[in-house]
């Protein structure tokens, strides 16, 4: 009996997070430049066009570009560099990205923090490359 409530306590955060997202995918952005904390680092999420698809993923104290949508670095801002290891978006990492445009100052904290997992869980998919890279440019 103590390990079905186990598994039942471990899975109410799992519910919880997955239930937390109250974004409508046909609201407007609030935003087209979203930056925040994720993990170590200070990230920046940008819409050029302001369509609510990011284009760019970027270090905030450096302005270099680590992220991409394809076919979009001809509109990359005169401000941003693009890093030596700067990968290519797929469709996974745009959306949850994007997400973060729809962040306010009425979203809730459980959900800014789904919005940052998804964003995590689709980065570390890119990990063994950005990896490598950086250890060439050693």
């Amino acid at each position: 009996m103590a390990f079905y409530r186990l598994v039942f306590v471990s899975f109410i955060p799992i519910l919880f997070i997955s239930c937390a997202s109250s974004i409508k995918d046909d609201s407007m952005p609030a935003a087209s430049l979203y930056c925040g904390g994720f993990l170590i680092y200070d990230m920046c999420t940008q819409d050029i066009d302001h369509d609510g698809v990011v284009e760019f993923v970027y270090f905030q104290d450096s302005n270099e570009v680590f992220l991409y949508r394809e076919g979009v670095e001809a509109q990359r801002p005169p401000q941003l560099a693009m890093h030596e290891c700067a990968q290519v978006m797929d469709e996974r990492l745009v959306n949850n990205a994007s997400k973060t445009f729809y962040i306010t100052e009425d979203t809730s904290l459980l959900e800014i923090t789904d919005i940052k997992g998804a964003l995590l869980v689709s980065y570390i998919s890119y990990l063994p490359a950005v990896t490598a890279c950086n250890a060439e440019l050693e």
